[in-house]
């Protein structure tokens, strides 16, 4: 098996210790909120949950940064112009700590409000809710740097590293009393500790005495907007589906749904490790005007590959995977689990070659992406006689879908597009 491993080439090992390394993050984030849910009480765990959702509205569309960071990144490290990663980055330190720190005042002051508004007892709360969103700017940046540098071991060590800390955290807090601040502490203590860790392999380019180099702002800036919509039309077409479900039917009949939703998410996160090891390599290739179509056939196929195992397990064990995952195998849950298996199998697809597209500068597939998001909302809206008519509409939405950015992949860009595999 070691041997195997050895003779594998350095694309596919690092797909490996990426997937195996978010996996363990993963299954440690569950432990987290698992943790939580058993030790809060209902009203307190209401209350850290309205707390992080106002952390994950606003820390998400920063996440179209860290995005363009990898991008940009990669490019400079593929001409080995190591100048203009480290004035690159240094200069990004400088102007997201100023962020940061604007972040923080302005949502130190506000923390009194929304812990008032929410009816959160917990005021230090507050307080740390500001310093994880100031966090998080920077956050965005040193992760960026180093996906970007393809440092996946260090990526790998600190999504571990933190999740282990975050979990063993959260139970002493919490066994001292602090209950909400103390969950919502552990989570911020981890994401310091996750930066340190971040700034080891970094320490090389990050400087305030950097030497300036010439780096366009607002081409950057610029790819920032198709990144947004990208993101934004992907998490409506996974997600906003549950939102029309509730709103259409019933308590029972949604709650059947959401159950279902579960085995979804599991399909959405096989190809996360792939997606963030292609997007740098691609990125890269793509600079050099290199051949990137033996990459992206890779990423394919290895989604592809456990897709397929993920749907032969759920649907020779629909049961008990719907008990683990829920604690329910109600049989309306356990057909909708078929359903979602093929849905978010080609989403998962899908979410490749947009990572792909955005990797090389290609965007003649965000027409399309959002044309199709329009139509699978508008297919709900007026065809919804039954929960599987919702699942049928996704399931067609999803495999047109990635059909079309497929063939995008393997056909010539027209003027002003970078040709997808013809590099």
């Amino acid at each position: 098996m070691l041997n195997k491993f050895k003779n594998l080439d350095h694309f596919s090992k690092n797909i490996i210790l990426v997937f195996v390394g978010t996996s363990l993050a993963n299954f440690l984030n569950l432990m987290y909120q698992l943790l939580i849910a058993h030790k809060l009480s209902a009203s307190d765990f209401a209350a850290f949950n309205s707390l992080l959702s106002i952390y994950m509205l606003i820390a998400a569309p920063l996440g179209t940064l860290q995005i363009a960071v990898t991008k940009y990144t990669s490019e400079f490290n593929a001409h080995n112009q190591v100048a203009k990663i480290r004035f690159f980055l240094s200069d990004l330190f400088k102007k997201s700590s100023i962020l940061a720190i604007s972040t923080f005042l302005i949502f130190w002051f506000a923390s009194i409000y929304i812990i008032n508004i929410l009816k959160i007892p917990s005021v230090l709360s507050g307080g740390i809710l500001a310093l994880l969103l100031a966090s998080t700017c920077l956050a965005q940046v040193f992760s960026g740097g180093v996906q970007g540098l393809e440092l996946f071991g260090w990526l790998t060590f600190a999504s571990v590293i933190t999740g282990i800390l975050k979990l063993f955290l959260t139970f002493i807090f919490i066994l001292l009393g602090y209950n909400i601040a103390g969950a919502l502490g552990a989570l911020l203590a981890s994401s310091l500790i996750g930066l340190a860790i971040y700034f080891l392999p970094l320490r090389r380019f990050i400087s305030t005495r950097a030497a300036r180099e010439n780096i366009n702002y607002k081409e950057i800036l610029i790819y920032l907007f198709p990144v947004a919509i990208s993101n934004f039309c992907f998490i409506a077409l996974v997600s906003f589906d549950m939102v029309l479900v509730k709103f259409y039917f019933s308590e029972g009949n949604s709650g059947f749904y959401s159950l279902a939703q579960m085995v979804g998410k599991i399909f959405l996160f096989l190809p996360g490790a792939i997606s963030m090891v292609m997007f740098p390599r691609t990125s890269g290739l793509n600079a050099k005007n290199m051949d990137t179509a033996s990459t992206l056939k890779k990423s394919l196929f290895y989604v592809s590959a456990l897709s397929i195992c993920a749907i032969f397990i759920y649907n020779f064990f629909s049961v008990q995977v719907l008990t683990v995952l829920t604690g329910k195998a109600y049989p309306e849950s356990v057909f909708l689990g078929r359903l979602f298996s093929i849905s978010m199998s080609f989403f998962a697809l899908l979410y490749i070659m947009i990572a792909y597209f955005l990797s090389i500068k290609d965007l003649r597939f965000i027409k399309y992406l959002v044309l199709f998001t329009g139509f699978q909302f508008l297919g709900i809206i007026f065809f919804h006689k039954n929960l599987i008519q919702v699942q049928f509409i996704l399931c067609v939405n999803a495999i047109l879908l990635f059909s079309i950015h497929l063939l995008l992949a393997y056909r010539k860009g027209g003027k002003g597009t970078v040709p997808a595999i013809a590099n």
